[in-house]
Protein backbone atom coordinates (compact mmCIF):
# COMPACT_ATOMS: atom_id res chain seq x y z
CA UNK A 1 0.00 0.00 0.00
CA UNK A 2 1.26 3.45 -0.84
CA UNK A 3 2.68 5.66 1.93
CA UNK A 4 0.36 8.30 0.48
CA UNK A 5 -2.57 6.56 2.11
CA UNK A 6 -1.77 6.91 5.81
CA UNK A 7 -5.45 7.13 6.63
CA UNK A 8 -6.04 3.63 5.27
CA UNK A 9 -3.67 2.08 7.78
CA UNK A 10 -6.29 1.64 10.46
CA UNK A 11 -7.07 -1.89 11.49
CA UNK A 12 -10.07 -3.24 9.66
CA UNK A 13 -12.95 -3.20 12.07
CA UNK A 14 -14.06 -6.69 13.05
CA UNK A 15 -17.84 -7.15 13.05
CA UNK A 16 -19.11 -7.86 16.55
CA UNK A 17 -20.76 -11.06 15.33
CA UNK A 18 -17.28 -12.39 14.50
CA UNK A 19 -15.75 -11.60 17.89
CA UNK A 20 -17.12 -14.70 19.50
CA UNK A 21 -14.96 -15.57 22.48
CA UNK A 22 -13.45 -19.02 22.78
CA UNK A 23 -12.37 -20.82 25.95
CA UNK A 24 -9.15 -19.51 27.47
CA UNK A 25 -7.54 -22.87 26.68
CA UNK A 26 -7.55 -22.09 22.94
CA UNK A 27 -4.19 -22.52 21.27
CA UNK A 28 -1.99 -19.42 21.04
CA UNK A 29 -1.51 -18.31 17.43
CA UNK A 30 1.23 -15.76 16.81
CA UNK A 31 2.44 -13.98 13.66
CA UNK A 32 5.92 -13.25 12.33
CA UNK A 33 6.64 -10.40 9.89
CA UNK A 34 10.00 -8.84 8.91
CA UNK A 35 8.75 -5.29 9.46
CA UNK A 36 5.51 -3.99 10.95
CA UNK A 37 4.78 -0.67 9.26
CA UNK A 38 1.84 1.68 9.75
CA UNK A 39 0.17 2.43 6.42
CA UNK A 40 1.46 -0.74 4.76
CA UNK A 41 -0.73 -3.38 3.12
CA UNK A 42 1.08 -6.28 4.79
CA UNK A 43 0.96 -4.55 8.17
CA UNK A 44 -2.78 -3.91 7.76
CA UNK A 45 -3.45 -7.61 7.25
CA UNK A 46 -1.18 -8.65 10.13
CA UNK A 47 -3.04 -6.37 12.56
CA UNK A 48 -6.39 -7.45 11.13
CA UNK A 49 -5.57 -11.13 11.67
CA UNK A 50 -4.46 -10.48 15.23
CA UNK A 51 -7.81 -8.89 16.00
CA UNK A 52 -9.64 -11.82 14.41
CA UNK A 53 -7.56 -14.41 16.26
CA UNK A 54 -8.08 -12.69 19.59
CA UNK A 55 -11.78 -12.36 18.86
CA UNK A 56 -11.90 -16.13 18.36
CA UNK A 57 -10.25 -16.64 21.76
CA UNK A 58 -6.69 -17.34 20.66
CA UNK A 59 -3.90 -15.53 22.49
CA UNK A 60 -2.03 -13.77 19.69
CA UNK A 61 1.07 -11.57 19.43
CA UNK A 62 2.95 -10.01 16.51
CA UNK A 63 6.69 -10.68 16.27
CA UNK A 64 8.82 -8.52 13.97
CA UNK A 65 12.45 -7.79 13.21
CA UNK A 66 11.75 -4.07 12.70
CA UNK A 67 8.80 -1.76 13.24
CA UNK A 68 7.64 1.82 12.95
CA UNK A 69 7.59 3.86 16.10
CA UNK A 70 3.79 4.06 15.81
CA UNK A 71 3.68 0.23 16.00
CA UNK A 72 5.94 -0.07 19.05
CA UNK A 73 3.14 -1.11 21.42
CA UNK A 74 1.83 -3.76 18.98
CA UNK A 75 4.98 -5.81 18.45
CA UNK A 76 7.48 -8.10 20.15
CA UNK A 77 11.07 -8.64 18.92
CA UNK A 78 11.33 -11.52 16.46
CA UNK A 79 14.50 -12.79 18.16
CA UNK A 80 12.44 -13.60 21.27
CA UNK A 81 10.06 -16.01 19.53
CA UNK A 82 12.22 -19.19 19.53
CA UNK A 83 12.80 -18.74 23.26
CA UNK A 84 9.18 -17.94 24.11
CA UNK A 85 7.62 -20.65 21.89
CA UNK A 86 7.21 -24.32 22.74
CA UNK A 87 5.87 -27.44 21.02
CA UNK A 88 2.29 -26.25 21.51
CA UNK A 89 2.93 -22.88 19.83
CA UNK A 90 1.51 -21.96 16.43
CA UNK A 91 3.09 -19.41 14.10
CA UNK A 92 1.79 -17.68 10.94
CA UNK A 93 4.74 -16.45 8.84
CA UNK A 94 4.13 -13.52 6.50
CA UNK A 95 6.39 -13.37 3.45
CA UNK A 96 6.68 -10.61 0.83
CA UNK A 97 10.30 -9.47 0.76
CA UNK A 98 13.74 -10.58 1.91
CA UNK A 99 13.52 -11.19 5.67
CA UNK A 100 16.62 -13.19 6.70
CA UNK A 101 14.34 -14.89 9.23
CA UNK A 102 14.40 -18.42 7.80
CA UNK A 103 17.06 -19.64 10.33
CA UNK A 104 14.93 -18.25 13.17
CA UNK A 105 11.85 -20.04 11.81
CA UNK A 106 13.82 -23.29 11.44
CA UNK A 107 14.97 -23.36 15.07
CA UNK A 108 11.66 -22.21 16.58
CA UNK A 109 9.55 -25.03 18.09
CA UNK A 110 5.87 -25.61 17.36
CA UNK A 111 3.65 -25.62 14.31
CA UNK A 112 4.14 -23.18 11.42
CA UNK A 113 2.23 -22.01 8.37
CA UNK A 114 2.91 -19.45 5.64
CA UNK A 115 0.89 -16.45 4.47
CA UNK A 116 2.28 -15.31 1.11
CA UNK A 117 1.79 -11.73 -0.08
CA UNK A 118 3.83 -12.32 -3.25
CA UNK A 119 7.33 -11.17 -4.21
CA UNK A 120 7.89 -8.73 -7.06
CA UNK A 121 10.14 -10.22 -9.78
CA UNK A 122 13.65 -8.79 -9.55
CA UNK A 123 13.71 -7.89 -13.24
CA UNK A 124 11.21 -5.10 -12.62
CA UNK A 125 13.81 -3.20 -10.56
CA UNK A 126 16.87 -3.93 -12.69
CA UNK A 127 18.52 -0.87 -14.18
CA UNK A 128 17.16 1.37 -11.42
CA UNK A 129 17.43 -0.27 -7.98
CA UNK A 130 20.07 -3.01 -7.95
CA UNK A 131 19.87 -3.69 -4.21
CA UNK A 132 16.09 -4.03 -4.31
CA UNK A 133 16.38 -6.43 -7.25
CA UNK A 134 18.87 -8.53 -5.28
CA UNK A 135 16.54 -8.53 -2.28
CA UNK A 136 13.65 -9.73 -4.46
CA UNK A 137 15.80 -12.63 -5.71
CA UNK A 138 16.76 -13.45 -2.13
CA UNK A 139 13.10 -13.37 -1.09
CA UNK A 140 12.23 -16.07 -3.66
CA UNK A 141 15.13 -18.17 -2.39
CA UNK A 142 13.70 -17.76 1.11
CA UNK A 143 10.25 -18.80 -0.13
CA UNK A 144 11.66 -22.13 -1.29
CA UNK A 145 13.61 -22.50 1.95
CA UNK A 146 10.38 -22.08 3.95
CA UNK A 147 8.61 -24.92 2.13
CA UNK A 148 9.92 -27.80 4.29
CA UNK A 149 9.24 -25.81 7.48
CA UNK A 150 5.48 -25.16 7.15
CA UNK A 151 2.40 -27.40 7.23
CA UNK A 152 0.15 -25.16 5.17
CA UNK A 153 0.28 -22.02 3.04
CA UNK A 154 -2.18 -19.33 2.03
CA UNK A 155 -2.03 -16.47 -0.46
CA UNK A 156 -4.17 -13.40 -1.05
CA UNK A 157 -4.87 -14.19 -4.70
CA UNK A 158 -5.15 -17.15 -7.04
CA UNK A 159 -2.15 -15.79 -8.91
CA UNK A 160 0.00 -15.93 -5.76
CA UNK A 161 -1.42 -19.31 -4.72
CA UNK A 162 -0.30 -20.71 -8.07
CA UNK A 163 3.29 -19.86 -7.19
CA UNK A 164 2.95 -21.84 -3.96
CA UNK A 165 1.51 -24.84 -5.79
CA UNK A 166 4.27 -24.66 -8.40
CA UNK A 167 6.89 -24.50 -5.66
CA UNK A 168 5.53 -27.68 -4.07
CA UNK A 169 3.89 -26.28 -0.90
CA UNK A 170 1.41 -28.54 0.86
CA UNK A 171 -2.24 -27.65 1.48
CA UNK A 172 -2.35 -24.34 -0.39
CA UNK A 173 -5.37 -22.10 0.16
CA UNK A 174 -6.50 -18.53 -0.46
CA UNK A 175 -7.46 -15.76 1.95
CA UNK A 176 -9.71 -12.81 1.08
CA UNK A 177 -8.10 -9.39 1.44
CA UNK A 178 -9.68 -7.28 4.17
CA UNK A 179 -10.22 -3.57 3.53
CA UNK A 180 -11.68 -1.00 5.92
CA UNK A 181 -13.88 0.97 3.55
CA UNK A 182 -14.81 3.55 6.20
CA UNK A 183 -11.16 4.61 6.42
CA UNK A 184 -11.51 6.12 2.94
CA UNK A 185 -14.49 8.28 3.87
CA UNK A 186 -12.61 11.51 4.64
CA UNK A 187 -13.86 14.90 3.48
CA UNK A 188 -11.85 16.22 0.50
CA UNK A 189 -9.45 19.11 0.96
CA UNK A 190 -11.49 21.95 -0.61
CA UNK A 191 -8.55 23.95 -1.99
CA UNK A 192 -6.90 21.00 -3.74
CA UNK A 193 -10.24 19.76 -5.05
CA UNK A 194 -11.05 23.16 -6.56
CA UNK A 195 -7.61 23.32 -8.18
CA UNK A 196 -7.87 19.84 -9.71
CA UNK A 197 -11.44 20.27 -10.96
CA UNK A 198 -10.59 23.45 -12.85
CA UNK A 199 -10.30 22.84 -16.59
CA UNK A 200 -10.33 19.49 -18.33
CA UNK A 201 -10.58 15.87 -17.11
CA UNK A 202 -8.17 14.44 -14.53
CA UNK A 203 -6.34 11.13 -14.76
CA UNK A 204 -5.20 9.73 -11.40
CA UNK A 205 -2.64 7.24 -10.10
CA UNK A 206 -2.00 6.55 -6.41
CA UNK A 207 1.08 4.72 -5.19
CA UNK A 208 4.82 4.81 -4.69
CA UNK A 209 6.95 5.79 -7.66
CA UNK A 210 8.92 2.57 -8.01
CA UNK A 211 9.93 0.85 -11.27
CA UNK A 212 7.47 -2.04 -10.93
CA UNK A 213 4.51 0.40 -10.91
CA UNK A 214 5.59 1.69 -14.35
CA UNK A 215 4.67 5.31 -13.87
CA UNK A 216 6.68 5.91 -17.04
CA UNK A 217 3.95 4.05 -18.93
CA UNK A 218 1.32 6.14 -17.14
CA UNK A 219 3.10 9.22 -18.48
CA UNK A 220 3.18 7.76 -22.00
CA UNK A 221 -0.52 6.92 -21.96
CA UNK A 222 -1.41 10.32 -20.56
CA UNK A 223 0.67 12.12 -23.20
CA UNK A 224 -1.10 10.21 -25.98
CA UNK A 225 -4.51 10.92 -24.42
CA UNK A 226 -3.73 14.60 -24.00
CA UNK A 227 -2.41 15.11 -27.52
CA UNK A 228 -4.98 13.03 -29.39
CA UNK A 229 -8.17 13.46 -27.37
CA UNK A 230 -8.07 15.83 -24.37
CA UNK A 231 -5.67 18.81 -24.75
CA UNK A 232 -6.78 20.20 -21.36
CA UNK A 233 -6.38 16.90 -19.49
CA UNK A 234 -4.45 16.76 -16.23
CA UNK A 235 -2.42 13.91 -14.72
CA UNK A 236 -2.19 13.60 -10.93
CA UNK A 237 0.23 11.18 -9.26
CA UNK A 238 -0.19 10.94 -5.50
CA UNK A 239 2.43 8.97 -3.59
CA UNK A 240 6.04 8.97 -2.51
CA UNK A 241 8.44 10.02 -5.27
CA UNK A 242 12.14 10.67 -4.62
CA UNK A 243 13.50 12.78 -7.46
CA UNK A 244 17.07 11.92 -6.39
CA UNK A 245 16.68 8.20 -7.12
CA UNK A 246 17.49 6.88 -10.62
CA UNK A 247 13.83 6.10 -11.29
CA UNK A 248 12.59 9.42 -9.93
CA UNK A 249 15.08 11.31 -12.11
CA UNK A 250 14.05 9.16 -15.08
CA UNK A 251 10.37 10.08 -14.60
CA UNK A 252 11.07 13.81 -14.54
CA UNK A 253 13.33 13.51 -17.57
CA UNK A 254 10.73 11.47 -19.44
CA UNK A 255 8.05 14.06 -18.66
CA UNK A 256 10.19 16.76 -20.24
CA UNK A 257 11.07 14.59 -23.25
CA UNK A 258 7.42 13.70 -23.92
CA UNK A 259 6.35 17.30 -23.56
CA UNK A 260 3.36 16.39 -21.41
CA UNK A 261 1.62 19.37 -19.82
CA UNK A 262 -0.42 19.73 -16.62
CA UNK A 263 1.36 16.84 -14.85
CA UNK A 264 1.27 17.03 -11.04
CA UNK A 265 3.61 14.91 -8.87
CA UNK A 266 2.04 15.51 -5.45
CA UNK A 267 4.27 13.24 -3.39
CA UNK A 268 2.88 12.07 -0.05
CA UNK A 269 -0.56 13.49 0.65
CA UNK A 270 -2.89 13.68 3.62
CA UNK A 271 -6.15 11.75 3.83
CA UNK A 272 -8.11 14.88 2.93
CA UNK A 273 -5.84 15.63 -0.03
CA UNK A 274 -6.19 12.09 -1.30
CA UNK A 275 -9.97 12.35 -1.06
CA UNK A 276 -9.71 15.52 -3.16
CA UNK A 277 -7.70 13.64 -5.78
CA UNK A 278 -10.36 10.95 -6.08
CA UNK A 279 -13.20 13.49 -6.05
CA UNK A 280 -11.65 15.29 -9.03
CA UNK A 281 -10.60 12.19 -10.97
CA UNK A 282 -12.28 11.31 -14.25
CA UNK A 283 -10.52 7.93 -14.37
CA UNK A 284 -7.94 5.93 -12.45
CA UNK A 285 -5.05 4.44 -14.46
CA UNK A 286 -2.60 1.73 -13.40
CA UNK A 287 0.08 0.32 -15.66
CA UNK A 288 1.76 -1.70 -12.90
CA UNK A 289 3.59 -4.82 -14.04
CA UNK A 290 3.09 -6.77 -10.82
CA UNK A 291 0.49 -6.80 -8.05
CA UNK A 292 -0.08 -9.62 -5.57
CA UNK A 293 -3.30 -7.76 -4.75
CA UNK A 294 -4.02 -4.17 -5.80
CA UNK A 295 -5.74 -2.25 -3.00
CA UNK A 296 -5.66 1.17 -4.78
CA UNK A 297 -7.80 -0.31 -7.56
CA UNK A 298 -10.49 -1.16 -5.02
CA UNK A 299 -10.18 2.22 -3.34
CA UNK A 300 -10.82 3.93 -6.67
CA UNK A 301 -13.87 1.72 -7.17
CA UNK A 302 -15.11 2.65 -3.70
CA UNK A 303 -14.77 6.34 -4.59
CA UNK A 304 -16.81 5.90 -7.77
CA UNK A 305 -13.90 6.43 -10.19
CA UNK A 306 -13.76 4.22 -13.33
CA UNK A 307 -10.63 2.04 -13.28
CA UNK A 308 -8.44 1.20 -16.27
CA UNK A 309 -5.53 -1.10 -15.43
CA UNK A 310 -3.02 -3.20 -17.32
CA UNK A 311 -4.06 -6.81 -16.62
CA UNK A 312 -0.76 -8.08 -15.21
CA UNK A 313 -0.32 -10.57 -12.35
CA UNK A 314 -3.25 -10.44 -9.88
CA UNK A 315 -4.82 -7.24 -11.26
CA UNK A 316 -7.71 -9.04 -13.08
CA UNK A 317 -8.52 -10.95 -9.87
CA UNK A 318 -8.50 -7.79 -7.79
CA UNK A 319 -10.87 -6.10 -10.22
CA UNK A 320 -13.15 -9.13 -10.26
CA UNK A 321 -14.63 -8.46 -13.69
CA UNK A 322 -15.26 -4.76 -12.97
CA UNK A 323 -13.49 -1.80 -14.53
CA UNK A 324 -11.30 -2.36 -17.58
CA UNK A 325 -8.35 -4.76 -17.35
CA UNK A 326 -6.45 -4.22 -20.59
CA UNK A 327 -4.50 -6.91 -22.40
CA UNK A 328 -2.16 -4.33 -23.90
CA UNK A 329 0.26 -1.78 -22.50
CA UNK A 330 0.50 0.10 -25.80
CA UNK A 331 0.03 3.82 -24.93
CA UNK A 332 -2.09 4.56 -28.00
CA UNK A 333 -4.44 1.66 -27.33
CA UNK A 334 -4.90 2.54 -23.65
CA UNK A 335 -5.38 6.21 -24.51
CA UNK A 336 -8.14 5.14 -26.91
CA UNK A 337 -9.87 3.29 -24.04
CA UNK A 338 -9.73 6.41 -21.86
CA UNK A 339 -11.20 8.46 -24.67
CA UNK A 340 -14.04 5.98 -25.10
CA UNK A 341 -14.88 6.25 -21.39
CA UNK A 342 -14.88 10.04 -21.57
CA UNK A 343 -17.14 10.16 -24.61
CA UNK A 344 -19.67 7.48 -23.59
CA UNK A 345 -21.43 8.46 -20.33
CA UNK A 346 -23.59 5.34 -20.39
CA UNK A 347 -20.48 3.12 -20.50
CA UNK A 348 -18.97 5.07 -17.65
CA UNK A 349 -22.09 4.54 -15.52
CA UNK A 350 -22.12 0.82 -16.31
CA UNK A 351 -18.51 0.51 -15.21
CA UNK A 352 -19.16 2.33 -11.95
CA UNK A 353 -22.19 0.13 -11.20
CA UNK A 354 -20.14 -3.01 -11.90
CA UNK A 355 -17.37 -1.74 -9.63
CA UNK A 356 -19.82 -1.20 -6.76
CA UNK A 357 -21.14 -4.72 -7.28
CA UNK A 358 -17.57 -6.02 -7.05
CA UNK A 359 -17.06 -4.28 -3.71
CA UNK A 360 -20.31 -5.71 -2.36
CA UNK A 361 -18.68 -9.15 -2.51
CA UNK A 362 -15.98 -7.90 -0.12
CA UNK A 363 -18.34 -7.20 2.76
CA UNK A 364 -16.38 -7.27 6.05
CA UNK A 365 -18.61 -9.84 7.72
CA UNK A 366 -18.29 -12.19 4.74
CA UNK A 367 -14.51 -11.66 4.61
CA UNK A 368 -14.09 -12.43 8.31
CA UNK A 369 -16.09 -15.63 7.94
CA UNK A 370 -14.09 -16.69 4.88
CA UNK A 371 -10.80 -16.09 6.73
CA UNK A 372 -12.02 -18.15 9.66
CA UNK A 373 -13.09 -20.99 7.41
CA UNK A 374 -9.74 -20.99 5.59
CA UNK A 375 -7.62 -20.97 8.77
CA UNK A 376 -9.75 -23.40 10.77
CA UNK A 377 -8.05 -26.65 9.63
CA UNK A 378 -4.71 -25.31 10.80
CA UNK A 379 -5.96 -23.67 14.00
CA UNK A 380 -7.87 -26.68 15.28
CA UNK A 381 -6.62 -29.63 13.24
CA UNK A 382 -4.06 -32.28 14.02
CA UNK A 383 -0.43 -31.26 13.39
CA UNK A 384 1.02 -32.65 10.19
CA UNK A 385 4.60 -33.09 9.06
CA UNK A 386 5.66 -30.46 6.52
CA UNK A 387 6.06 -31.93 3.03
CA UNK A 388 9.57 -31.30 1.70
CA UNK A 389 8.89 -32.91 -1.68
CA UNK A 390 8.88 -30.98 -4.93
CA UNK A 391 5.88 -30.16 -7.08
CA UNK A 392 3.58 -33.07 -7.91
CA UNK A 393 3.72 -32.25 -11.64
CA UNK A 394 6.72 -34.37 -12.62
CA UNK A 395 8.34 -35.97 -15.64
CA UNK A 396 11.65 -37.34 -16.82
CA UNK A 397 12.35 -34.11 -18.72
CA UNK A 398 10.72 -30.67 -18.78
CA UNK A 399 10.05 -29.30 -22.27
CA UNK A 400 9.55 -25.57 -21.76
CA UNK A 401 7.81 -23.87 -24.68
CA UNK A 402 6.16 -20.60 -23.52
CA UNK A 403 4.15 -20.07 -26.71
CA UNK A 404 2.94 -23.64 -27.15
CA UNK A 405 -0.65 -23.18 -25.93
CA UNK A 406 -1.15 -19.78 -27.57
CA UNK A 407 0.55 -20.64 -30.88
CA UNK A 408 0.53 -24.46 -31.26
CA UNK A 409 1.52 -24.28 -34.93
CA UNK A 410 4.49 -21.95 -34.47
CA UNK A 411 7.86 -23.50 -35.44
CA UNK A 412 9.15 -23.96 -31.88
CA UNK A 413 5.77 -25.31 -30.75
CA UNK A 414 5.91 -27.99 -33.44
CA UNK A 415 9.47 -28.89 -32.42
CA UNK A 416 8.40 -29.16 -28.77
CA UNK A 417 5.57 -31.51 -29.72
CA UNK A 418 7.85 -33.64 -31.89
CA UNK A 419 10.31 -33.92 -29.04
CA UNK A 420 7.50 -34.87 -26.62
CA UNK A 421 6.49 -37.70 -28.97
CA UNK A 422 10.04 -39.09 -28.77
CA UNK A 423 10.16 -38.68 -24.99
CA UNK A 424 6.87 -40.21 -23.77
CA UNK A 425 7.55 -39.51 -20.08
CA UNK A 426 8.36 -35.85 -20.59
CA UNK A 427 6.07 -33.02 -19.53
CA UNK A 428 5.27 -30.04 -21.73
CA UNK A 429 5.25 -26.72 -19.86
CA UNK A 430 3.76 -23.59 -21.40
CA UNK A 431 2.11 -20.26 -20.62
CA UNK A 432 -1.66 -20.07 -20.31
CA UNK A 433 -3.00 -17.65 -22.95
CA UNK A 434 -6.35 -17.31 -21.17
CA UNK A 435 -5.77 -17.63 -17.40
CA UNK A 436 -9.03 -17.37 -15.50
CA UNK A 437 -9.13 -15.37 -12.24
CA UNK A 438 -11.42 -18.03 -10.76
CA UNK A 439 -9.24 -21.00 -11.71
CA UNK A 440 -5.88 -21.70 -10.14
CA UNK A 441 -3.17 -22.87 -12.51
CA UNK A 442 -1.18 -24.78 -13.51
CA UNK A 443 -3.98 -26.41 -15.44
CA UNK A 444 -3.83 -29.25 -17.93
CA UNK A 445 -4.56 -28.39 -21.55
CA UNK A 446 -4.98 -30.79 -24.46
CA UNK A 447 -3.09 -29.90 -27.63
CA UNK A 448 -4.09 -32.29 -30.39
CA UNK A 449 -3.93 -35.26 -28.05
CA UNK A 450 -0.81 -34.14 -26.18
CA UNK A 451 -1.13 -33.00 -22.58
CA UNK A 452 0.60 -29.80 -21.46
CA UNK A 453 0.73 -27.90 -18.19
CA UNK A 454 -0.20 -24.22 -18.61
CA UNK A 455 1.05 -21.65 -16.09
CA UNK A 456 -0.10 -18.06 -15.64
CA UNK A 457 2.14 -15.48 -17.33
CA UNK A 458 3.16 -12.48 -15.25
CA UNK A 459 1.72 -10.26 -17.98
CA UNK A 460 -0.85 -10.86 -20.74
CA UNK A 461 0.46 -12.80 -23.72
CA UNK A 462 0.76 -10.86 -26.97
CA UNK A 463 -1.37 -11.94 -29.92
CA UNK A 464 1.77 -11.64 -32.04
CA UNK A 465 3.65 -14.96 -32.14
CA UNK A 466 6.88 -13.17 -33.10
CA UNK A 467 7.02 -11.10 -29.90
CA UNK A 468 8.95 -12.41 -26.91
CA UNK A 469 6.57 -13.98 -24.38
CA UNK A 470 6.49 -12.62 -20.81
CA UNK A 471 8.01 -14.31 -17.80
CA UNK A 472 6.10 -16.49 -15.37
CA UNK A 473 6.99 -16.54 -11.68
CA UNK A 474 5.05 -19.76 -11.12
CA UNK A 475 6.60 -21.62 -14.07
CA UNK A 476 10.09 -20.52 -13.00
CA UNK A 477 9.43 -21.84 -9.48
CA UNK A 478 8.13 -25.13 -10.88
CA UNK A 479 11.38 -25.54 -12.82
CA UNK A 480 13.47 -24.71 -9.77
CA UNK A 481 11.73 -27.36 -7.68
CA UNK A 482 11.93 -30.02 -10.39
CA UNK A 483 14.89 -32.37 -10.56
CA UNK A 484 14.45 -33.15 -14.26
CA UNK A 485 16.50 -31.74 -17.14
CA UNK A 486 14.84 -28.66 -18.62
CA UNK A 487 14.85 -27.97 -22.36
CA UNK A 488 13.97 -24.40 -23.39
CA UNK A 489 12.26 -24.08 -26.78
CA UNK A 490 13.42 -21.51 -27.63
CA UNK A 491 16.21 -20.54 -25.28
CA UNK A 492 15.96 -16.86 -26.31
CA UNK A 493 13.12 -15.92 -23.96
CA UNK A 494 12.73 -13.91 -20.78
CA UNK A 495 11.54 -17.03 -18.99
CA UNK A 496 14.69 -18.93 -19.98
CA UNK A 497 16.97 -16.08 -18.95
CA UNK A 498 15.38 -15.95 -15.50
CA UNK A 499 15.40 -19.72 -14.94
CA UNK A 500 18.80 -20.68 -16.39
CA UNK A 501 20.93 -19.37 -13.49
CA UNK A 502 19.03 -21.64 -11.08
CA UNK A 503 19.13 -24.82 -13.18
CA UNK A 504 22.89 -25.08 -13.78
CA UNK A 505 23.97 -28.26 -15.65
CA UNK A 506 20.46 -29.68 -16.10
CA UNK A 507 19.41 -26.88 -18.46
CA UNK A 508 19.32 -27.38 -22.25
CA UNK A 509 18.35 -25.01 -25.01
CA UNK A 510 17.17 -24.93 -28.62
CA UNK A 511 17.92 -21.92 -30.79
CA UNK A 512 16.80 -20.95 -34.28
CA UNK A 513 19.83 -20.85 -36.61
CA UNK A 514 18.29 -17.83 -38.30
CA UNK A 515 18.97 -15.73 -35.22
CA UNK A 516 22.77 -15.97 -35.42
CA UNK A 517 25.14 -16.68 -32.55
CA UNK A 518 23.82 -16.30 -28.97
CA UNK A 519 24.79 -13.07 -27.23
CA UNK A 520 23.42 -13.90 -23.78
CA UNK A 521 26.06 -15.03 -21.28
CA UNK A 522 23.75 -17.60 -19.65
CA UNK A 523 22.83 -19.14 -23.00
CA UNK A 524 26.46 -19.24 -24.10
CA UNK A 525 27.38 -21.23 -20.97
CA UNK A 526 25.16 -24.11 -22.08
CA UNK A 527 27.94 -25.24 -24.40
CA UNK A 528 27.13 -28.63 -25.94
CA UNK A 529 23.68 -28.48 -24.35
CA UNK A 530 22.70 -25.69 -26.74
CA UNK A 531 21.24 -27.09 -30.00
CA UNK A 532 20.88 -24.96 -33.12
CA UNK A 533 17.90 -25.87 -35.27
CA UNK A 534 16.71 -25.03 -38.75
CA UNK A 535 13.03 -24.52 -37.94
CA UNK A 536 12.11 -25.50 -41.52
CA UNK A 537 13.96 -28.84 -41.25
CA UNK A 538 13.94 -29.68 -37.52
CA UNK A 539 14.01 -33.51 -37.58
CA UNK A 540 17.81 -33.97 -37.40
CA UNK A 541 18.05 -31.66 -34.38
CA UNK A 542 15.07 -33.30 -32.66
CA UNK A 543 16.67 -36.72 -33.09
CA UNK A 544 20.06 -35.52 -31.82
CA UNK A 545 18.56 -33.81 -28.78
CA UNK A 546 16.42 -36.83 -27.91
CA UNK A 547 19.50 -39.05 -28.20
CA UNK A 548 21.50 -36.77 -25.90
CA UNK A 549 18.75 -36.76 -23.29
CA UNK A 550 18.44 -40.53 -23.47
CA UNK A 551 22.12 -40.74 -22.55
CA UNK A 552 21.18 -39.03 -19.26
CA UNK A 553 18.66 -41.76 -18.44
CA UNK A 554 15.63 -39.85 -19.67
CA UNK A 555 12.64 -41.92 -20.85
CA UNK A 556 13.17 -44.06 -23.95
CA UNK A 557 13.51 -42.05 -27.14
CA UNK A 558 12.48 -43.45 -30.50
Amino acid sequence: MSPARIHASAIVKIPLSRRTARPSSARAVHQLVPRLAWGDAVGNQVRYLRELLRGWGHPSEIYAEQWDESCRDLVRPARDYPREADETSTLLIHHSFESRLVPLVARAPGRKALIYHNVTPARLFEGFERKVAQACDAARDELLALRPLVERAWAYSRFSAEELVAAGFSHVGELPFAVDWTAFDVAPDPLLRAELEEGGPTLLFVGRAVPSKRLDDVLRVFTAWQRLYQPRARLVIAGYLNRETPYGAYLYGLKEMLGAERVHFLGRVSAAQLSACYAAASAYLSMSRHEGFGVPLLEAMHRGVPVVAYGAAAVPETMGGAGVATLTNDPLEVARLLAALERAPELRHELIDAQHARLARLDQTAVAEAVREALQPFLTGTPTTPDASASGVTGDVDLVCPGLAAFPDAPMSRIARQLAERLPKSRLLTLDPTPLPSQRAPRQVDLAGQRAWAFSPDEPLSRDATREPPGSSSLTLALRTSRAPAVFLPVDTLLAREALPHLAPRAWGVRDTGLGAPNDEGTARLGSRLFAVDVHHPVPTVKALAQALRALGVSHAS
